[in-house]
């Protein structure tokens, strides 16, 4: 299931992400406090190990300005860094993915009751529509995506992998691993057969992303995750290929990472 949402704003930060979060957050609040405690605990070390049933991506106006000014990211927290300017009456597209029906439901319903966010630094997300997208269906052990938002793949040391330039056997051992563990999580089963995949038109990119746990323990303003986007093949079990479609690939999904087209 997918909602696409339209919201009028003037301008974005490059520190994005955690300000979506933060609407979904309280968007679930408002339409189910107990089943948005159910992801969002309020113990730090209990939230971040829970697997996230969704993911998400931003669309902004092709057309847009880069200003570099000051960003606040929380009390006593400012950088300099880009700030997207879109034309007079713009508008950006927030969408989201999940399996998960009463998680659809909830945002939904909280989302129309927020007419207006605060985003901080000056801007207000004012909302325009909801909608439901069509979902593709995947009925075939190969399929191929294309990347709506970075995706991160990390061994267990935390080190970035890349398809473009590592040994792909290493490569796909992670991926399922990582993919298993999700999965088990969310279905309380793994991977039904192995998943292997294929890059076509891959590039690297680095992107810079905050949380307050992670500013809170590192003293850091931002974190840099290297990832990557474009096309891939995906081959596996078609009820894992559609589950991952749903949720999205790779890690951090629940924070704007992830999310694929079927091409």
């Amino acid at each position: 299931m997918r909602l696409g949402i339209i919201y009028k704003i003037p301008k974005l930060p490059i520190l994005y992400r955690h300000r979506f979060i933060s609407l979904i957050k309280e968007a679930l609040g408002k339409s189910d406090f107990n089943y948005k405690k159910s992801l969002y605990p309020e113990e730090a070390v209990k939230r971040s190990k829970i697997a996230k049933p969704f993911c998400f991506s931003i669309s902004m106006p092709k057309e847009k300005t880069i200003k570099k000014e000051k960003i606040v990211i929380d009390e006593g927290i400012e950088i300099e860094d880009i700030v997207f300017y879109f034309p007079e009456n713009s508008y950006i597209n927030f969408y989201i993915s999940s399996f998960d029906y009463q998680f659809i439901v909830n945002l939904y319903n909280g989302l129309l009751e927020i007419k207006e966010f605060d985003f901080g630094n000056g801007i207000s997300l004012k909302l325009n529509r909801i909608f439901m997208l069509n979902e593709r269906r995947i009925l075939t052990d190969e399929v191929i995506f294309k990347t709506n938002s970075p995706i991160l793949i990390e061994d267990s040391k935390e080190n970035p992998i890349l398809p473009i330039d590592s040994d792909i056997e290493y490569f796909n051992e992670q991926f399922n691993a990582i993919h298993s563990r999700i999965l088990k999580d969310i279905r309380g089963e793994g991977v039904k057969g192995e998943l292997e995949f294929e890059p076509l038109k891959i590039r690297k990119q680095v992107v810079k992303h905050t949380l307050k746990g992670f500013r809170e323990k590192t003293g850091k303003p931002y974190m840099m995750l290297t990832c990557f986007e474009g096309c891939f093949k995906l081959k596996g079990e078609p009820e894992d290929l559609k589950m991952l479609y749903q949720i999205g690939i790779g890690l951090r999904t629940g924070q704007g990472f992830g999310m694929v087209e079927v091409v």
